[in-house]
């Protein structure tokens, strides 16, 4: 692709500075990690510290090297992705969800980082990175300053660190570690370089776009607005009862709830969130609702009637796509416009003919999804049997903790927690969780586990040699499942053999391998992150009308009772269909949520971009949550935002 000549030259000399700007961040971490400061308030992570200095040292070089090749790289694809960049129309490709890359809880606690990186160079080079986009935004020849012209923006850098640190081949607590100290002091070295490069395209005659007053937005919940929140009881009532004595002249009923009707559909089809494609549709059921209204008292007092919730519903839906020509949004609105129609052309339109419609369009949705996610199976299954695995693992937890006697080696747990339940998954997988294969299989951990316990019975040891044949027979069949590697299953049959032939032979049991030393610490943390051993399964329905508002304060409050319910409430109100903005990745994007498990541990979203999946555990969920990194693209609603505008006109009638 070919850019303009000053476009070419200032990117050339951009990329030509990199390597002194990764030298200069790799030696400020360096010399922040030896000072006594910084090693006084890492005490906590001091064997991440001590690892890591380790590393560094070693690996110097090659972490510099990295870091110098992930930041040019980084700048050019920012250059060649920018939206100048791009086609002003582009065709999406059907939906594919089969590249499932899941996001666990390690996953999320890098991205949380990578955003406070982002939010550090943003702090700290506030002043120096605007003056990067008004020169970036001239050499584009735009006519505003936006934050996508500019391929030095702060998450390009940030990204690229993340990536440098996973080649130093570190433990996820110390890469984390890293990307704290490291991030600091990218924030420093770039309020530096941004300022240089400044000078260097003044230097080429670049003149940088002028800045430009632009007017703060309305807050996201007026002042004036409070006491009118839909989810409220009375709220339409107390609003109508507003509006008519805003009215010049008084009003009888019919009139008031034509008034009513009127002023929201203003501020509905006013709404700067809705595209033009649907502010008409939404526009075509004006003449509807009014008649409506004359017709149906509820209208004006409930804000669940089926009209409003048509309304919304098909908000939602459409928030997610910024391209009128995509051809998912085309399809969908094809649809609703037929919907909508079929209403239009009623002489009286009723109440359950825009509850039908909202069935109708709930259906099609439903279906799309199920589409989608036909095609991409692969995907599906794959996660499905994450989500299995998970599940068996709790499983057996109970089953060893219970079986005390039993002495298990690290080894050996390792392989039930690990190549056991891929083999009993993949049973089940292939022949069905009741087949008589999987069954089999999970039989054989109660086997293997008695076969370990101390046995000293002469009938437990005549019991053991008549069954060690089939439990090895069964073991490798497992296997044979999972085409486990030789090297692998051998290790652990020759552990298991001479552990049997001790017992019978009368012996004590080879003594197992110790496991690594923890600390009180470290085992308290790892009690923490064992999931429950039956998490909550459909049979466990949550009743979603009685949850609470969810109080988006409580959300970071990660040690409270308070914080846990009101991130629980709002795990509970996912759902499929629903659109969220989310910091998944090193990067934020808008996704629609496709699938979430029988259990809630784990979820699916498609982005707008088709071909793109990102599949979450819950708690990466929780942790995003906590860390305001995931949201309803519409945390208000359609009406919620009619409602919230129509009363900042009614306190200040001039504005």
């Amino acid at each position: 692709m070919s850019h303009p000549p000053a476009l070419s030259t200032s990117l050339d000399s951009i990329v030509q500075g990199v390597p002194l700007l990764a030298r200069d961040v790799v030696e400020r971490t360096l010399e922040a990690l030896r000072s006594p400061s910084a090693q006084l308030a890492l005490a906590q992570d001091r064997r991440q510290f001590f690892a890591l200095m380790e590393v560094l040292q070693a690996r110097k070089v090659d972490w510099t090297h990295s870091l110098q090749e992930l930041i040019a790289q980084g700048v050019r694809e920012a250059m060649a992705d920018a939206p100048a960049a791009r086609p002003a129309s582009r065709k999406p490709l059907a939906l594919s969800l089969d590249d499932l890359s899941l996001v666990d809880e390690s996953q999320a606690a890098e991205d949380i980082e990578i955003s406070r990186i982002i939010a550090q160079i943003d702090q700290q080079a506030e002043w120096e990175l605007r003056e990067v986009q008004a020169f970036m935004a001239a050499v584009r020849g735009w006519q505003e300053i936006r934050r996508e012209a500019n391929p030095l923006r702060p998450e390009v850098f940030a990204r690229a660190l993340s990536r440098s640190t996973h080649e130093l081949r570190v433990s996820a607590e110390t890469r984390l570690l890293l990307l704290r100290m490291a991030g600091a002091q990218l924030a420093e070295a770039l309020k530096a370089e941004y300022e240089q490069i400044c000078r260097r395209l003044e230097a080429l005659g670049v003149q940088p776009l002028a800045f430009r007053a632009v007017p703060s937005a309305a807050p996201a919940v007026p002042a004036g607005s409070a006491g009118f929140e839909l989810t409220d009881s009375g709220t339409l009532g107390r609003l109508l009862e507003r509006v008519s004595r805003s009215h010049p002249t008084p009003l009888d009923g019919a009139a008031e709830a034509e008034t009513l009707v009127n002023r929201l559909f203003d501020q509905i089809l006013a709404d700067p969130k809705l595209i033009d494609a649907v502010r008409s549709l939404l526009g075509r059921l004006r003449p509807a609702v009014l008649g409506l209204a004359q017709r149906d008292p509820a209208l004006v007092r409930q804000s669940d009637h089926p009209a409003w919730q048509l309304l919304n519903r098909l908000s939602a839906h459409c928030a997610g796509y910024d391209d009128p020509q995509d051809e998912r949004l085309r399809d969908f609105m094809q649809f609703a416009r037929s919907v909508i129609d079929r209403i239009v052309a009623l002489p009286a339109p009723q109440a359950q003919h825009f509850l039908k419609a909202l069935d109708d369009i709930n259906q099609f949705i439903d279906e799309r999804s199920r589409e989608a996610l036909e095609r991409s199976r692969a995907a599906l299954e794959k996660l499905q049997r994450i989500e299995r695995a998970d599940q068996l693992r709790g499983v057996l937890r109970q089953q060893v903790r219970q079986m005390q006697r039993a002495v298990l080696s690290q080894s050996l747990r390792d392989f039930l927690f690990g190549p056991w339940v891929d083999a009993m998954v993949e049973a089940m997988a292939r022949h069905g969780e009741h087949s008589a294969q999987a069954q089999e299989l999970m039989h054989t951990v109660d086997e293997l586990l008695w076969s370990m316990q101390p046995l000293t019975a002469p009938a437990d040891r005549a019991r053991l040699r008549a069954l060690r044949p089939e439990l090895l027979a069964s073991l490798n069949r497992g296997l044979d499942l999972i085409a486990c590697p030789p090297a692998q299953r051998d290790a652990i049959l020759a552990e298991l053999s001479a552990h049997h032939g001790a017992v019978l032979r009368g012996q004590a049991p080879p003594a197992a391998p110790p496991a690594e030393a923890l600390t009180p610490e470290q085992i308290v943390q790892q009690m923490r992150d064992e999931p429950d051993p039956l998490p909550p399964g459909p049979d466990e329905p949550v009743d979603r009308s009685v949850l609470p508002t969810v109080p988006v304060g409580l959300m970071d409050q990660t040690e409270t009772e308070a914080g846990r319910l009101a991130r629980q409430a709002w795990l509970a109100r996912l759902t499929p269909g629903s659109w969220y903005h989310m910091f998944v990745q090193g990067q934020w994007v808008t996704a629609q949520l496709m699938w979430s498990s029988d259990n809630g541990q784990f979820f699916m979203f498609a982005s707008q971009h088709a071909g793109h999946s990102h599949s979450l555990t819950r708690r990466a969920v929780e942790r995003l949550l906590s860390e305001g990194l995931i949201t309803l693209l519409e945390e208000r609603s359609l009406m919620q935002r009619a409602v919230d505008s129509l009363i900042q006109d009614l306190d200040d009638p001039i504005r």
